[in-house]
This record gives C-alpha cells, sequence and structure tokens, in this order.
C-alpha cells in the first residue's frame, strides 16, 4: 500500500552488500532493473574470529574503498553475513491475528535459540498458514556478531537498512516451492557453506573447511562427503526425496570448469545459480534486489537493530513534514502570486475600459440627434446578431406545435429542454375531450414522441389545467 510520506518523498536508492569470511563484494541495481554499479575487496588473512569481526579498522577502511571504487550512489545498503553465524528455527503457533504474532514468537525465543533473548538480534516472517495454525521461520543472530558488523558500516560512513543472513538471501533467488528443498553450496577457495534450504526457509547450514596441505581433489571430496552426511541424515527424515535433490552452486567457484571437475566425484547432479551478475555476486545482487522493509514486517527477514530502524523512522517523519512544509509554502506563495497578477491585469483593463467608455461618451455627445439614433440602431442590429446564436428551440418544430394546437387548448407557458430535446406545455383545454383530442393529434404526429399527460389533468371536465412532456424525434 502507498503511505503519504511514499507519495511525497522520493524513493530512496541503496545497493547491497554481501560480507563473506574473505571478501566483501558490492552491487547496485538501478530502478530500471539495469546493473549500475559493481566491486569486490578480497581479504589478504582472517577479519573474523568464531563470526566476530576482529580487524574492525581494516574492515571499516576496506568498506570505503569498495564504495569508492565502485562509484556507488548511495550510501544507504542492505547487507547479507554468512549463514554460519544465525540460526534458524520453524515454529508453528494456533491461528491468531497478525498482530499478536510477534508476541507470541517473542515469548518462545528463549527456547528456540540457546542464547537469552537479551544477547540476540531476531525477527520472523510467515512460511505458510492453514485454517487451525500458522507456521513462520525465525532467525536470529548473536548480537556479538552484528554489532562490530553495523558499527564499522556506520563509521564508514554508510547507513545500513537490513541485515539478512545469506540463505534467506540466496532461498529468495531459488524460489522454492514451500513442499521443495535444496543444498545450497557456496564455494570459494579458502572454504564452502553448505546450507539446507527448505521452501523460503534454511534448515542448517555447516561450514567445510580447507587446509593449505589439502589438495583441490581432495577439498571436492569433503564438500560431497558433507552433501552426502546432510542429504543421508535429512532423506530419513523425509526432507529430502532422492528424485528431487539438487546441488545449486553459488560463491566464487561456481564455475561451469568447476563443476565438470567436481562432478567425478560429487555424485548429485548440480546447477550455478544465474543471475545478471557472476556466482560471486549472487548474494550481493539477491540483496540488491531487495525490497526495503522495516523489521516488523511479516513477509521478510530483516536483523536490523530496533533502535536503528526508529531512527530511519524519525528521519523519514522529519523529512515528510519538511517536504509537506515546503511545497504548502510553495502553493501558497504561488496562489498569492497568481492573485496579484490577476488582480493587476483586471486594474489595467478596468482602466482601460474606463478610458474607452469615456471617449465613446465624449464622442456620442458631440454627434447630433439621427446620428444618435442610428449608432443605437447600429448597436442593436449587433447584439441581436450575437444573440442569435444561442437560440436553442428549434424553429421548424416550435411552428409545428402552433399548428396542431385545437381550438379549444389554450397554452399559456412552454418550455424546451436542449440536452434532452423535451417539450413542457403548460395551458388550458375548454374540455376534457378536447384536450384528449389533443393529446390523440401529438401521438398520431411523426415529429413526437414519449406524449406524457398526467391524470389529474383529466379530472375536470371542463376547464381542465393540464401539462403535457414530449420529446422531439431526432
Amino acid at each position: 500500500m502507498v503511505s503519504l510520506p511514499d507519495i511525497l518523498l522520493p524513493k530512496q536508492q541503496y545497493f547491497g552488500l554481501s560480507i563473506d569470511r574473505t571478501a566483501i563484494r558490492a552491487v547496485e541495481i538501478s530502478q530500471r532493473g539495469t546493473l549500475r554499479a559493481i566491486a569486490e575487496l578480497l581479504f589478504p588473512e582472517e577479519l573474523f574470529t568464531d563470526g566476530i569481526l576482529t580487524h574492525k579498522e581494516y574492515f571499516t577502511r576496506s568498506i570505503q574503498s569498495l564504495y569508492q571504487t565502485g562509484k556507488f550512489t548511495s550510501p544507504y545498503v542492505i547487507v547479507s553475513f554468512p549463514e554460519a553465524y544465525a540460526y534458524t528455527r520453524a515454529y508453528t503457533l494456533p491461528k491468531i491475528p497478525l498482530d499478536d504474532v510477534n508476541e507470541a514468537v517473542s515469548w518462545h525465543v528463549k527456547d528456540l535459540f540457546p542464547f537469552p533473548e537479551g544477547e540476540i538480534y531476531y525477527d520472523w516472517k510467515i512460511l505458510g498458514t492453514t485454517e487451525k495454525d500458522i507456521t513462520v521461520a525465525v532467525v536470529a543472530v548473536p548480537k556479538k556478531v552484528l554489532d562490530p558488523l553495523k558499527d564499522a558500516l556506520i563509521d564508514a560512513g554508510l547507513k545500513p537498512l537490513r541485515f539478512e543472513p545469506d540463505a534467506s538471501v540466496i532461498a529468495r533467488l531459488l524460489q522454492l516451492g514451500n513442499d521443495q528443498a535444496a543444498l545450497v553450496t557456496d564455494v570459494s577457495e579458502k572454504g564452502a557453506y553448505v546450507t539446507l534450504v527448505e521452501g523460503q526457509k534454511a534448515t542448517f547450514t555447516t561450514v567445510v573447511n580447507v587446509t593449505a596441505e589439502d589438495t583441490p581433489e581432495a577439498y571436492v571430496k569433503n564438500i560431497n562427503q558433507t552433501l552426502t552426511e546432510i542429504a543421508s541424515f535429512y532423506k530419513t527424515k523425509g526432507v529430502l526425496k532422492e528424485e528431487s535433490l539438487a546441488i545449486v552452486l553459488t560463491g566464487e567457484l561456481a564455475t561451469e570448469e568447476w563443476a565438470k571437475q567436481a562432478a567425478s566425484i560429487i555424485s548429485y547432479p548440480m546447477k550455478i545459480l544465474r543471475t545478471q551478475v557472476k556466482p560471486s555476486f549472487n548474494k550481493a545482487y539477491a540483496v540488491a534486489t531487495a525490497r526495503v522493509t522495516p523489521p516488523r514486517d511479516e513477509q521478510t527477514i530483516n536483523l536490523l537493530p530496533e533502535q536503528m530502524q526508529a531512527h530511519y523512522d524519525n528521519q523519514r517523519t522529519t523529512a515528510f513534514y519538511k517536504t509537506l512544509l515546503l511545497r504548502t509554502c510553495i502553493f501558497f506563495i504561488g496562489l498569492l502570486s497568481a492573485s496579484i497578477l490577476c488582480f493587476v491585469a483586471v486594474s489595467i483593463r478596468r482602466q482601460q475600459l474606463d478610458k474607452d467608455v469615456k471617449n465613446l461618451s465624449g464622442s456620442t455627445k458631440a454627434l447630433g440627434p439621427e446620428r444618435q439614433k442610428l449608432l443605437l440602431l447600429n448597436s442593436q442590429a449587433k447584439q441581436i446578431v450575437m444573440l442569435a446564436p444561442l437560440r436553442k428551440t428549434p424553429k421548424e418544430i416550435t411552428v409545428e406545435i402552433g399548428r396542431l394546437i385545437p381550438e379549444g387548448i389554450s397554452v399559456s407557458q412552454w418550455d424546451y429542454d436542449d440536452s434532452k430535446l423535451r417539450y413542457t406545455l403548460t395551458g388550458t383545454a375548454q374540455t376534457r375531450d378536447e384536450l384528449i383530442r389533443f393529446k390523440t393529434i401529438l401521438e398520431q404526429s411523426s415529429i413526437f414522441a414519449d406524449i406524457t399527460l398526467p391524470l389529474e389533468s383529466l379530472e375536470r371536465p371542463i376547464d381542465s389545467k393540464f401539462t403535457f412532456t414530449f420529446i422531439a424525434k431526432k
């Protein structure tokens, strides 16, 4: 739904940023859906320890460098971060109003995640509803993981609008049905993430590490072993089916060459997730094309801290009232200017007319009586000519009405509606028979139709007051 602030305030441009353990990538999409800017920056060393940013200054400088290199047009950004540092749980509750779902989820957060509620940011979205219950996906991330990222982005001059884990981002690109599942494998040179995506939620994520001693074949074998273990476990639970199991590749190494080399080791069919950009930029592309929604939106996941959302809401409200005040002032200034111009124009025209009348009066007085009569006659003739086009009543039909009126009928008033071609005759009939005869004459005429005579006009046998209505045929 479009709100009044959306009408008055322009849409805010933003770009998408994906944060990995070894790289950051950014994509900006124009309002027409075309690629506007793209950039990436690889880290020479690990900046994270157990998912927590430990080199904040270096990360901040990297963000600034990425922003300048890509020449992005807006400081507003939507961010994705590794799924391994987030937790997703499906939760089913009785069908209640949407306004009450958030409170119901908050009561059970402590049971869904192994952290106190005060130590996490969480959000939920609806997965499906039935006549009896609602199923939601609840996603949480520890504050100690998200806060350093948020602070670094702000220190770099950016304004994050939304935080979302990778699997939730990729699930939108997959567009799986609620009964479909896929194993999303994000492959890079320094490790891989394998995430089981069911419909619109990530069920399970694990990391496949790679060391300097591992050969490419050993790395692929480790990935295959992880895929096999996950597939076996979730097939037993009935989540995955052999005939529908698909491996979706994304990330730095998601190329046709790598897939061909891995096909002899990985025993499942693989496909590469394709978008407008290279697979390594898929996550940045996914967040760049996402809608900006507040955390309370029931259709999306946004782990943005509440205080930041409140700050944006206050900024938007202030900008709305400033814009409204400015446009109101411009409107009244324009209205006042137009009024002044109209007053000046009318005053000038009035002075000119007064001058013309004065000159005409003086010229008329200087003429003799005969010439004055001639001027008056000429003026009347001009008025007749000007009024002639305004005559709306057809002359021929009026003459025909006069010809059809019997001697015993006296018409005292008649009206004509030009838009409906409707005539109304009012008068007195000497006798009732004369009135009926007049009605019959009109009905037999080929010019008129829809002759209407109220019954009360026939009540009196003599001196009957009547009102006829009829229309002229086109």
